[in-house]
């Protein structure tokens, strides 16, 4: 592969006029800056950062080759190109233009994929798009310019919050994440414990599988039952039949409805199974709870 070329390089294979950098305000891992291009023909390197291109003035047809074969599309004010790193690409236009570049560092991405997901990302690839009418990032592209403009105080502080929201969005929308596989020791996050309880919740009235709660956080079915235990106390089929057993005790408190239907809404096999069950966790038949929870009404 190519040696990575720096946002200062990339002048030399596109050149243009540069009529705003983001540096005196901005950030060196987000940086905008943007140019005027009359016509070219141009091949870039690969890149050490992600690049979007904003358009902002002038419109063209585009013709851009990253690999394979060329792609052709009309880009206008409103447009987005999206370019992942480490590519190099052709990029063809006869028209003249402005626009906005977005310099987005790798390191900067993983940092922020982490945080917002509560995962540890381990890398992170733009999708390669021509084309996208993107409104969030034009809106985005349009603030950081006047906060760049401006150059009042509290510039910094302003700009750090645009780039991280355009990096949240770029990343749920236009990314893919690789996630490290969490150590099997110690306790969930509490972001991934309120997954796995949503998870439980939501599915409580079909057979949930130990993969199935795995994938949730990117473990080893091996692992996360390990961890399960160390943060839950129990081992997650335990957890799941407890659950079962609360939802089931919801029901028989306020439905009238027959309890083999009960034992299937709570995600149990058959009535048997929830007699079974029910009976282990608290120390009545389901019919019991029921008429004691009428009866204690009655009294009320």
């Amino acid at each position: 592969m190519s040696q990575l070329i720096t946002v200062e390089e990339l002048p030399r294979y596109a050149p243009g006029e540069l009529k705003l950098d983001s540096s005196p305000v901005g950030r060196n891992d987000f940086r905008l800056r943007i140019f005027r291009y009359a016509p070219s023909d141009i091949w870039v390197p690969p890149s050490e950062n992600f690049l979007l291109v904003l358009y902002r003035d002038g419109a063209t047809s585009m013709n851009r080759r990253v690999s394979g074969t060329w792609k052709q599309d009309h880009v206008g004010r409103g447009v987005t190109s999206l370019l992942t790193r480490a590519e190099p690409s052709s990029w063809h236009w006869k028209n003249d233009i402005e626009v906005s570049h977005f310099y987005i560092s790798p390191t900067l991405m993983t940092k922020t994929a982490s945080d917002a997901f509560d995962r540890d990302a381990e890398a992170v690839e733009l999708h390669d798009l021509l084309k996208v009418e993107d409104p969030m990032l034009s809106w985005i592209n349009d603030q950081m310019i006047k906060e760049v403009a401006a150059g009042g105080p509290g510039g910094r502080l302003c700009y750090d919050a645009l780039a991280l929201q355009a990096s949240v969005h770029i990343l749920r929308k236009y990314a893919a994440i690789e996630f490290k596989m969490p150590c099997a020791q110690g306790r969930f996050r509490p972001a991934h414990a309120r997954l796995i309880e949503d998870y439980v919740e939501q599915n409580i009235s079909r057979n949930i599988t130990l993969e199935e709660l795995a994938n949730i956080c990117n473990c080893t079915p091996v692992q996360f039952a390990r961890k399960f235990r160390v943060h839950y106390g129990m081992r997650p089929h335990a957890y799941v039949l407890r659950r079962k057993v609360e939802h089931a005790c919801r029901h028989l408190r306020r439905d009238r409805v027959a309890l083999k239907e009960i034992a299937l809404l709570a995600g149990f096999a058959d009535q048997s199974h929830l007699n079974r069950v029910f009976r282990q966790h608290m120390n009545v038949t389901p019919a019991e709870y029921r008429r004691q929870v009428c009866e204690r009404s009655a009294q009320a």
